[in-house]
């Protein structure tokens, strides 16, 4: 399982090979999930089902800080298993960019250098911005 397959509907089949038929069984239990932060009180979010899950914060609205990082601590404290932070950053350059949230933030790069109106050579710059993300996420 992956990013991608946030909020799919995931399980497996049973294929009967007398009848030739297949039933499909959900799998109950979710891995992934997204929380979309709109200056949201931390006091009033319920953390539980994030227990032992990969979680995505998208941020979509932050006045507070504080809030923010009491809403964060919040999420660690109920024993997430991994926590990304996701920030809207505005591009100035290129108002026509536009990330989307079922993008990974390394997909999001690469499109943004492929898109770019550069004299350079774009996988070189894709490779270069690859080889420091993944320092980045080692370092976490």
């Amino acid at each position: 399982m992956f990013w991608s397959d946030v909020g799919d509907r995931r399980g497996f089949t049973i294929f009967d090979t007398e009848t030739l038929e297949h039933t499909h069984v959900d799998n109950p239990h979710r891995m992934f999930y997204n929380i979309y932060y709109e200056d949201t009180s931390y006091q009033t979010f319920d953390t539980r089902e994030y227990e032992n899950k990969i979680v995505r914060i998208i941020v979509r609205k932050k006045t507070d800080l504080k809030n923010f990082e009491r809403f964060v601590d919040k999420l660690y404290a109920s024993n997430v298993s991994e926590l990304k932070i996701v920030e809207n950053f505005q591009i100035q350059e290129n108002e026509e960019f536009e990330a989307f949230e079922s993008e990974d933030t390394l997909s999001i790069l690469n499109r943004y250098v492929e898109e770019a109106k550069i004299d350079l050579d774009k996988s070189i710059v894709q490779k270069l911005i690859s080889e420091v993300y993944q320092e980045a996420c080692e370092m976490v």
